[in-house]
């Protein structure tokens, strides 16, 4: 148990960055980068075209476990002889160089979630001014899963008296990377109000890894005496693909293959010459799924009567090569026969489907508040579970650079603060900058950068806004034409 948290808490650390990149993809400047947020989004960027040449970011968090008092700058500065131990476990202070790993206690459910992205060479570009072209190329792992029962919460559960059953609601959770290659198309409609925008991006998927696991019913758990636990009425299914199940040597295979598509929708109001005033968004992203067809396994458990699971018969099977041979034995405990749970070869996952609102208000030229929900949207089946996220992002925005202020409250449970910038073609920022730097209790951090180039305007004029080489000007919108007939 100690070891797994360890390897958890160091995949937190190093690998956790942004969910939605608040810094990244919300400016007019943004370009590709904004394509990821809203498929229409490139309509209101004064710049004719953009060009990606590299982008990554990452993002874990939770609300089960926590490092208490460090900062992610902290954990790497130790990294070479990093150590973790249970605060519960220690008597006295902490050796050095090692962390206390503190659960939370709350009465909360409980999530997980994991979302990666690096972004490959990817353009997008204006048709004369109302139409708009892209291509974008992405490598993702996305992972979630939400209202966990609070009963599996580390102290609850370690707490909860022998012998006295409760009931597991039903819950899900998924895991699956993948790679994209996407078109994208957008269309500006000018309108008596200022315009109106529409924008697809259809993306060509190749599944590589994924697993899940579903609980379908409401099975009654009851803790037994000598580490034994008892289950009733269990109704579950569970897959995985196996292609990299080793302890070294990983190679990316791919095990299936699928589409998905991004629909969004602009609509700007009371535009000047070169500008808007307000900027409305909408936008469902990630709509569809891959089917996994090699290396796959799909098992279901559907057990109305009661068995028993030895926990300490588990602790043999302890690295990824003998999942295969855990699999067999918790078929034969629970069903009697190490090959009944399996029933397929193959498995479907669905992306992690989720709808984006947006309002933008523009002060001035160069100054700028974005106000910003993303909820995740059920579309049927199994597959990662994003949480949901709102957010206020004030922002300054120039040709040349830009600098944002994301507050945002992530799943309804966490208020944080990040700042971004971008100067020239670089971009790099945090949506929780705190976790870089601060001391604190740590359950993930945020990091992500972009390296692009553009058209390379070298206009500095720093109020004017840069542009396209006119400024963006904010005296009265011309009209629109009316036609005769």
């Amino acid at each position: 148990m100690k070891t797994c948290l360890s390897l958890l808490c160091l995949f937190s650390c190093f690998l956790a960055t942004s969910q939605e990149r608040l810094g990244l993809g919300l400016e007019n400047y943004a370009g590709v980068s904004g394509l990821s947020v809203n498929p229409a989004a490139h309509l209101s960027n004064p710049l004719s075209w953009d060009v990606n040449l590299a982008g990554a970011g990452s993002f874990f968090d939770n609300n089960y476990y926590f490092i208490k008092n460090t900062s992610a700058l902290d954990l790497w500065k130790n990294r070479e002889d990093i150590e973790f131990d249970f605060a519960k476990d220690l008597k006295g202070p902490p050796p050095a160089n090692t962390y206390l790993i503190e659960f939370f206690d709350d009465g909360r459910q409980r999530y997980f979630t994991l979302d990666t992205k690096i972004a490959g060479p990817s353009f997008v570009f204006k048709i004369k001014e109302n139409h708009s072209v892209g291509f974008f190329t992405n490598a993702r792992i996305v992972g979630g899963a939400l209202k966990i029962p609070n009963e599996f919460s580390y102290y609850k559960y370690d707490l909860w008296p022998l012998n006295d059953p409760f009931n597991v609601s039903p819950f899900k959770g998924a895991i699956m990377a993948w790679t994209e290659m996407g078109l994208n198309y957008a269309i500006k409609i000018p309108d008596y109000s200022g315009y109106m925008g529409i924008g697809v991006s259809l993306k060509k998927l190749d599944g590589y890894e994924a697993a899940y696991a579903e609980n379908l019913g409401n099975w009654v758990h009851t803790k037994l005496p000598d580490d034994v636990i008892s289950l009733r009425s269990a109704n579950g299914k569970f897959g995985i693909t196996d292609s990299n199940l080793v302890e070294e040597g990983f190679a990316a295979q791919k095990n299936g293959s699928g589409f998905g598509i991004d629909i969004g929708f602009v609509k700007a109001v009371q535009e000047y010459e070169d500008g808007y005033k307000w900027k409305f968004g909408a936008a469902v992203l990630d709509i569809g799924s891959i089917q996994f067809t090699k290396n796959a396994q799909a098992h279901r458990v559907h057990n109305a009567s009661e068995f028993d699971l030895v926990l300490q018969d588990f602790e043999r099977f302890k690295n990824v090569e003998m999942v295969d041979s855990l699999f067999l034995f918790f078929s034969g405990e629970s069903l009697g026969s190490p090959t009944a749970s399996l029933v397929s070869n193959h498995f479907k996952l669905a992306l992690p489907t989720a709808i984006v609102l947006q309002a933008d208000y523009s002060f001035t030229k160069n100054l700028y508040v974005n106000g910003l929900f993303s909820h995740r949207l059920p579309m049927g089946g199994i597959g990662p579970q994003k949480a949901s996220l709102l957010a206020l992002t004030p922002r300054f925005e120039h040709r040349w650079f830009s600098a944002s202020l994301p507050v945002s409250l992530y799943n309804w449970q966490k208020v944080r603060i990040g700042f971004a910038a971008r100067l020239g073609f670089l971009v790099i920022g945090s949506d929780h900058l705190g976790s870089l730097f601060g001391q604190s209790d740590f359950t993930g951090t945020d990091l992500y950068f972009a390296l692009k180039i553009n058209q390379l305007n070298l206009h500095l004029n720093l109020f004017g806004g840069g542009g396209n080489g006119n400024g963006r000007k904010h005296g009265p919108r011309k009209k629109v034409k009316c036609y005769t007939f």
